[in-house]
C-alpha cells in the first residue's frame, strides 16, 4: 500500500470538523490495512499543526495507539525530541500510564523532563510535561 498519509492529512487540516474528518480518514485507512507506518506522519502532523484540536484522544491518538508495542512509543519519542506539541506531550503521559517496567518508566520520564527545556516546545507543552511529571512522582 503506498497510501500518502501525510496528503491525506494535510486535506482535512482546515476541515471545520476536523474531528470528525479525522475519524472518517481513519476507517478508510483501516478498510486499506494501513499499518505502523502511518504513525511518523501522523506524527509529524501533529508537530506542524500543534492547535489542531485533535480530540480527547481523537481519532489518530486511538489509530496510532492500536500500535503500542510494535514501534508506535519509539515513534512518539523521537516525534517528542523534535517538537513537543500538547498531544504528543499527552500522549507519552498515556504510555506512561500504561508502562510497568521501571527502567522503561524512567526512560520515558527522562523524555517528558527533556520537554521542559527543549527549544521548540510551547508553554502549553512545558506545562502538561510540569504537570504530567509531578504525577509520575507521587504514583
Amino acid at each position: 500500500m503506498n497510501r500518502d498519509i501525510a496528503q491525506d492529512l494535510a486535506g482535512i487540516v482546515d476541515a471545520p470538523d476536523f474531528r470528525g474528518e479525522s475519524g472518517e480518514l481513519v476507517e478508510r485507512w483501516v478498510e486499506e490495512g494501513i499499518g505502523v507506518e502511518a504513525v511518523e506522519p501522523i506524527l509529524q502532523f501533529m508537530e506542524a499543526h500543534a492547535n489542531v484540536d485533535f480530540g480527547a484522544p481523537g481519532p489518530l491518538v486511538h489509530f496510532v495507539e492500536r500500535f503500542y508495542r510494535h514501534g508506535y512509543e519509539e515513534c512518539l519519542q523521537r516525534s517528542l525530541r523534535r517538537r513537543p506539541t500538547p498531544a504528543t506531550v499527552w500522549m507519552l503521559n498515556r504510555v506512561l500510564n500504561g508502562t510497568r517496567s521501571e527502567p522503561t518508566r524512567h526512560e520515558l520520564i527522562e523524555v517528558l523532563g527533556s520537554v521542559l527545556a527543549h527549544p521548540r516546545a510551547d508553554q502549553a507543552s512545558i506545562d502538561l510535561a510540569r504537570r504530567f511529571l509531578e504525577r509520575s512522582r507521587t504514583s
